[in-house]
Formats: structure tokens, sequence, C-alpha cells
């Protein structure tokens, strides 16, 4: 039996040995050829069956199928996640966490201001527009990670770096900004790069030194960067600045999530769903968001920092 299986996964020598080693041990393989997006193959069809053989492709993190793939377009993937709730039902999960977590603690972060801090002469100018915004950061991310982690499979090594590089990256270049507005570049950069680097190796590990390697980087890049930003922009218009800013890490985290689900979880049958609960997302949301302000707060304060001028 002669047989093109076609695997839009298949990017790399990494991926080409993973594969060769599977067709060299399976029983029945009498001859393959591992190419870019897809595999020949020629085999027993008496002691291998067509689905065993898809089987064993899935089972180590690629799609595979007999026919080949076809991507949606952008106006396709919405009418999609509109009508079929069922196939997107971890994404709408992730909505309603979203969604929740920020009107919870933005609810008591005003109630907190309220209480304690409106006597403040300019508290809000200072620092409660920081807070704002690191409090929608920090839940856009933690969205992020959450979507990722509510998937279980195996991850290819391609697919795993950019997971590693882009929410290391985005960390580093949105927490380095906003602590460096109100602490200086010293506090913001080793933040953002620190906390960076964490994220970009807790979630690079999926596929190795590989994505721990990428994640380490990006979330050491992105910090700095991102604390430069803001020294360099404090007294020219940071606060007109800001907003872009945000938007546009903002909207490569929903690129990231649109990544996954296409590159990782549709197509793939050997993919298993396990949605974080949401208290899980809320508290780790409000530790993370607590510690961060803290720092804002009582850390040290170096060089230009906005004082609400």
């Amino acid at each position: 039996m002669k047989q093109t299986i076609y695997s839009p996964d298949i990017e790399c020598e990494s991926c080409y040995k993973v594969l060769s080693k599977v067709m060299k041990t399976a029983q029945g393989i009498q001859y393959y050829n591992v190419n870019k997006d897809s595999l020949y193959v020629e085999y027993d069809e008496s002691l291998l069956k067509p689905e065993a053989l898809l089987a064993m492709i899935h089972e180590k993190g690629y799609r595979a199928a007999f026919t080949p793939f076809a991507r949606k377009s952008f106006r396709e993937r919405a009418r999609d996640f509109v009508e079929n709730k069922k196939k997107y039902e971890v994404e709408y999960i992730m909505i309603k966490h979203m969604a929740l977590s920020l009107l919870l603690l933005v609810g008591l972060e005003l109630l907190l201001y309220f209480s304690y801090f409106k006597n403040i002469s300019g508290f809000l100018s200072q620092y409660g527009i920081w807070v704002f915004y690191l409090t929608i950061s920090v839940i856009a991310l933690n969205t992020a990670v959450w979507h990722f982690k509510a998937y279980k499979t195996e991850i290819t090594c391609m697919v795993g770096m950019m997971v590693g590089m882009t929410i290391g990256m985005q960390t580093g270049l949105l927490i380095g900004a906003l602590l460096a507005a109100t602490n200086g570049m010293l506090v913001g950069a080793l933040t953002g790069m620190l906390v960076g680097v964490a994220v970009g190796w807790y979630n690079g590990q999926c596929c190795g030194i590989m994505g721990i390697m990428e994640g380490i980087m990006a979330g050491l890049m992105g910090g700095t960067m991102g604390a430069m930003l803001s020294v360099m922009l404090i007294n020219n218009h940071i606060l007109l600045f800001m907003p872009p800013y945000l938007l546009i890490n903002f909207l490569v985290l929903i690129g990231f999530s649109y990544m996954l689900f296409e590159e990782i979880v549709e197509n793939s049958p050997a993919i298993k769903k396990a949605p974080i609960d949401f208290w899980t997302f809320f508290s780790s949301s409000f530790l993370a968001i607590a510690l961060l302000t803290v720092i804002i707060f009582i850390g040290p304060k170096t060089g230009i920092i906005w004082t609400g001028g």
C-alpha cells in the first residue's frame, strides 16, 4: 500500500528525526520518506492499518491526515467560532474566566481606593492608572498561559519554541514597561526580566531545552526593552503612548491563542482538554497583581519616574 500523509507540523530537522524514528520502528513499513508538510509511506496493510499509521504520528504531537489541511481565513474562523460553540468550548470558558476576573479585580481595586486612598493627593494620577494597566496586562498574560495549558498533547519543537518566545517576550515587555514608569529603569528592567524569564521558561519547557532557551532569551530582551521604552518616553507623552502599546501587545497575545488553536488543537485527535477552574485562574491573577503592586508602592524609585505631572 502506497500512501501520502499530510502533516503541516513537519517543519525542521528535529521533526524529520522524530518521524523517521517512528517509521523505522513500526511493523509493516516497507519504505518511507519524510518531507516538509508530508510523508510518503509504503506499507503492508495486512500488518499495519491506515488508522494505526495516523495514530502513531498523532501520538508524537503531529497532525496527520490522508488529505491536505486547509486553513480557515479570519472571516471563516470568526463564523466558525460563533456557530460551533462545542468545538470552541475551552475558548468560551477562557473568555468567561478573563472577563469575570477583570470585573472582580477592578471592582476590588476601586473599593480599596475609595476606602483608603481617595484622600491622598495625586494618588490616581501617580499610581492609579498604572495599577489599572498592570491589572489588565496580568489578566491578558494569564489568559494566554491558561489557554496553552488547557490542552494536553505532545508539542513539536517549532511550536514549542514559538510558545516560549512569544509568552516570554510579551510578559517582559508589559511588566518591564509598567514598573519602569512607576519605579525607574532598575526596578522595571529587573522585574520585567525576571518575570519574563520565569514565564518563558515555564511555558517553553513543553519542547525541552530549545523552548526553554527561547523563553529565557525572550524574557531577558522583553523585560529590558519594555523598561527602556518607558524611561525614554516618561517626559514625552507616555500616557498617549501607553494605550496603543498595550493594545498591540494584547493583539499579539490574541494571535498567540489563535496560533495555538490552529497549530495544536484543530484536527488533532490525540488532544485532551484540561481547562483550569475559575478560582485557580482568579487567584493566580490576584497574587501576581498583588505582588507587583507591592513592588510599585514600596520598591525603590530610581532615575526618571512618572509623578503624575
